[in-house]
């Protein structure tokens, strides 16, 4: 399709150029002998080739469409593909607002561009050359004209994309940012409502606004100059060539038909470089947004290699980390063993690596020091993760469990419902569940996830601040259910101690340093971190019992 797009329009562009011709015939040939049959030939013959052209630009108008529709289906699946395939340390890279503009309003521009690249940009060179041609055939002299006229305008169009082009990829960047600011502030709308901040955040989406408004502009005033520019270089040409024309037909050299015939090849050459102004400003558009995507689909990832050991489950030996483009390390040192069917808790303050540790557990980044050993290649295959940021998909119940195993049957389901304590508040697998679960509440939300979790065979299960939005009760029963799991590690990371009292060992992490590794009683009885933390927790609930 994306060849027959434009040589339909190339035999439409070559039946065009016979038309000026017809015309010198009929004023030298005609118009003097007043010869009636003549005539109709001749417009009969313009009508023949008039229909006939029109019929191969609508085939090429359709073959440009479906080329460029179809060729963007396949770009943004691609570019779907490539982005949720990911890494952590290259998603990173990007914003998410930036990534949904590629997929969205990129793509698109890619589209308009192809269309308009085999429907107009590819037409246009072959109108203006082959009436470079055709008047060259009339008068070698008068081609001095059409020569320089294109030169001139070659060189404003070129000279307009140059100067733009760093303004389209502005446009593109403070799109990114208009997108993230509507997703964010869209996202955490009851908590701007809450502290009544939507001033704050009209002002910030007025500013990335008008920064955009701003840039466009100026995109745009320095883009409307080559309409005049093309239209004086032109007009003086048409204006030189009638002058020198008028010398021609004096001297006997040219016919007045064959004036006219030059006239009219000039007109087509300003109507088709007017057409390709306009369009490369938009094709330029296409290039920057071209340009944008091959980055996120050049990204080369290398997978992260799993260290395999036939004696320890899971270890960490002596591991550091630091984020990409972060100025210190996050982690540091950490020596530990989680033994497989084991119960293991982490706890500690705020900012104290207990989420990093479980991004390492999951490979999601390779330690920047050390060495993790699992017992297993399948790694990713072995890990079920409940984090604390619940990630509920619109549909319904039946579809968010099936997420996790899509050969489950209903009475698996159900099982796994009523093992995460789910099965109080739904009353059938049908029931809808809106975008991020948003029709249930914070603990409600959570079950949801631990059910499809649990559902998942996986030989651990990982709890990132899972159980925050539960009260103790429920808690309680849920982990009491989960440790009946006995063919499972379990690894929970939890602000609470009340909730890591059954666990086999506890790791207890502040500022990045592994400060402590036990059991509850023994840290207790030995980790001053550990024991301030239990004493706070005694002390809020005495208040809330009080």
């Amino acid at each position: 399709m994306a060849v027959l797009a434009p040589t339909f329009k190339l035999i439409e562009a070559l039946l065009e150029l016979t038309i000026p011709l017809i015309t010198a015939l009929i004023i030298d040939q005609v118009i003097g002998t007043a010869n009636q049959e003549l005539l109709l030939f001749y417009v009969a013959l313009m009508l023949v080739v008039g229909i006939i052209s029109f019929g191969f630009s609508i085939l090429g108008q359709y073959f440009s469409a479906k080329a460029a529709i179809g060729y963007t289906k396949n770009l943004s699946q691609d570019l779907f593909e490539k982005t949720i395939s990911l890494n952590q340390s290259s998603y990173d890279q990007f914003s998410l607002g930036s990534l949904v503009s590629y997929i969205t309003n990129d793509t698109f521009q890619i589209q308009t561009g192809l269309n308009i690249f085999f429907r107009l940009f590819l037409r246009s060179p072959f109108i203006v050359f082959g009436s470079l041609l055709m008047a060259s055939q009339i008068d070698r002299r008068a081609t001095t004209y059409f020569i320089s006229m294109i030169i001139i305008l070659f060189v404003i169009l070129v000279g307009i994309i140059i100067v733009t082009t760093p303004y389209q990829q502005k446009i593109r960047q403070h799109f990114d940012q208009l997108v993230t600011t509507t997703r964010e502030t869209m996202q955490g709308i009851r908590v701007i409502r809450a502290f009544q901040q939507e001033k704050r955040e009209k002002q910030a989406f007025k500013s990335l606004n008008n920064q955009l408004t701003k840039t466009q502009q100026i995109t745009g005033y320095i883009s409307i100059l080559t309409h005049p520019l093309s239209f004086i270089t032109i007009n003086i040409t048409l204006i030189l060539l009638i002058n020198q024309g008028a010398v021609f037909i004096n001297e006997g050299t040219l016919t007045q038909g064959q004036i006219v015939a030059l006239v009219n090849y000039l007109l087509a050459i300003l109507v088709e470089l007017a057409k390709l102004v306009m369009q490369t400003i938009r094709l330029n558009r296409a290039w920057v947004s071209a340009k944008r995507i091959v980055n996120v689909l050049n990204i080369t990832q290398e997978n992260i290699s799993i260290p395999v050991s036939s004696q320890s489950y899971l270890t960490f030996n002596d591991v550091s980390f630091r984020y990409p483009k972060a100025s210190s390390d996050v982690l540091f040192n950490l020596n530990f063993e989680i033994k497989e069917n084991s119960f293991f808790g982490i706890i500690g303050g705020t900012g104290s690596g207990k989420t990093t540790i479980i991004k390492l557990i999951s490979a999601l980044y390779e330690p920047t020091k050390g060495q993790i050993v699992y017992n297993t290649q399948q790694l990713l295959d072995s890990i079920s993760v409940v984090s604390g940021n619940v990630a509920l998909f619109k549909g319904t119940i039946r579809s968010n469990l099936l997420v996790a195993n899509e050969y489950a049957s209903d009475s698996d389901m159900w099982q796994a419902l009523e093992d995460a304590q789910a099965t109080e508040f739904i009353k059938s697998l049908d029931e809808e569940v809106s975008a991020f679960g948003r029709n249930f509440s914070g603990g409600q939300r959570q079950r949801l996830t631990i059910a499809r979790a649990l559902l998942k065979e996986s030989s651990i299960l990982i709890f990132d601040d899972a159980t925050s939005a539960l009260d103790f009760l429920t808690e309680a029963k849920l982990l009491n259910t989960i440790k009946n799991y006995h063919d499972k590690t379990i690894i929970m990371i939890s602000q609470r101690t009340r909730s890591l009292e059954q666990a086999d060992h506890i790791l207890v992490m502040e500022g990045g340093h592994q400060v402590g590794l036990g059991t509850h009683q023994q840290l207790l009885q030995s980790n001053e971190i550990y024991q301030e933390i239990y004493q706070s927790q005694q002390i809020a609930e005495g208040f809330n019992h009080d």
